[in-house]
């Protein structure tokens, strides 16, 4: 079953062993068992917080970007492997998006045979990797890409076969990033069988790409065609983050979309929706400090705030002990036998999810933090179930229902304002 985990912070500087001991119980809470680290070739993520998180039961994943790509050092690389396999780290991950222009330097980017010229730079890390008792990681590419990442993916595996490289090949592990952008959680599952109008660099009207979460789909096409079986799938980073305005034809990630889409890929990892073999999902990003660009993506603010998401993972993880930490799961029911202490049922149409109810819920959703969703079978496993809006979109028969499973059922009007009102009408 593939587990949950996150990308850490952005950068090398939160490896004191105060930072372990302030981040291992949120951790534990958010049911995460993986966790990304960005590390270097100059030195390695210090011992004490790598096997801290290997004795809590968490898997590390160091990303060393090194970019701008070029040839890495035997004599330095060698070392650090070796150094990261003795302490029990599985996956060390070199380069970063190497069919994206930003990961080359100029003059190198213009030169042709681009996957080849790769190619002689990744496999001698890759040797080391194997040599070292790691396992070999292919990078994860920019979804789409300059170079569009399935045809680079293709091109790669082919390079390998041609240098005899096969077998080499058969070990790999494949890193990815399950970016979900401004799209839908289920954007492009099924991969090209089910899309097949898809072409590299044009995705006709109606039709759906790669460039989503279900990437992992396309990218086990390639892999199982060309290598004849499926082989492990890394997440480095993913899910939605915030801001995100990827796709005109959708509204941008704000909180309430955001946790509903971290809900979905939880629910998918619980109920075994997800591939066996993708191994984990690492939802960015835990934390980050005020001065990073990336500050308003992370999920835990410097200023003590947290994202919506925080709230629903961690009743995820009580939920499905299975996908979340064991640990957090224990007293988790509650004297009436319900799990989940607060549910707020939003409404479905025919004609898909209503962004104005989205938008609607925002400050409701702030103030209480209850767990979201669009499932009567979850909201009658809560204690509290609060339901949005009129009649039309959820019915009375749905409220009796809920009622007669045991729930406080609320319903929560809207005003004028398309705000959720503090007002609520409770039946008796």
């Amino acid at each position: 079953m593939t587990s949950l985990g996150f990308h850490y912070f952005p950068d090398e500087s939160h490896y004191r062993r105060l930072d372990l001991q302030a981040w291992l119980p949120e951790l534990h809470a958010l049911g995460a068992k993986w966790l990304t680290l960005i590390g270097s070739l100059s030195r390695a993520v210090p011992e004490s917080f790598v096997k801290g998180l290997i004795d809590s039961g968490i898997e590390p994943i160091v990303h060393v970007p090194v970019a701008p790509i070029h040839p890495i050092d035997r004599p330095t690389l060698e070392p650090l492997l070796k150094t990261y396999a003795r302490w029990g780290v599985k996956y060390v991950v070199l380069f970063s998006e190497p069919n994206a222009r930003a990961a080359w330097s100029p003059v190198n980017w213009g030169k042709t045979a681009l996957v080849e010229r790769f190619l002689d730079v990744l496999i001698p890390t890759l040797l080391d990797q194997a040599e070292a008792g790691l396992q070999p990681t292919f990078p994860a590419l920019k979804a789409g890409g300059e170079y569009w990442d399935t045809g680079f993916l293709e091109a790669a595996l082919a390079g390998l076969a041609r240098r005899g490289q096969t077998e080499l090949a058969r070990r790999l592990t494949f890193a990815v990033n399950l970016w979900t952008f401004n799209r839908p959680a289920d954007w492009g599952a099924g991969g090209l069988r089910r899309w097949p109008e898809a072409k590299p660099y044009l995705t006709p009207p109606g039709s759906q790409d790669q460039r989503g979460f279900h990437l992992f789909d396309w990218y086990d096409e390639i892999i199982r065609a060309r290598l004849g079986e499926a082989r492990p799938i890394i997440c480095l980073a993913g899910g939605p983050c915030l801001g995100d305005r990827t796709d005109p034809a959708f509204p941008p990630v704000d909180e309430v979309r955001h946790a509903s889409c971290t809900q979905e890929i939880v629910e998918a990892a619980a109920s075994g929706a997800l591939p066996a073999n993708l191994l984990n999902v690492n939802f960015w990003l835990l934390g980050a400090p005020e001065s990073s660009p990336f500050a308003q993506e992370a999920w835990y603010r410097s200023n003590g705030t947290t994202l919506a998401a925080v709230e629903t993972l961690k009743r995820q993880a009580l939920i499905n002990p299975k996908v979340g930490s064991q640990k957090s799961a224990v007293g988790a029911t509650s004297k009436n036998g319900k799990l989940i202490q607060h549910y707020l049922l939003l409404p479905t149409f025919e004609w898909g999810i209503s962004e104005w109810h989205w938008n609607a819920a925002l400050e409701y959703v702030k103030a209480c933090q209850p767990t979201c969703g669009f499932s009567v079978e979850e909201a009658e496993q809560a204690q509290q179930v609060t339901i949005l809006g009129n009649e039309q979109g959820i019915s009375r028969e749905v409220e009796t229902a809920l009622r007669r499973a045991g729930c406080v059922v609320k319903r929560v009007a809207l005003n004028n304002g398309s705000r959720v009102t503090s007002h609520v009408t409770r039946d008796s």
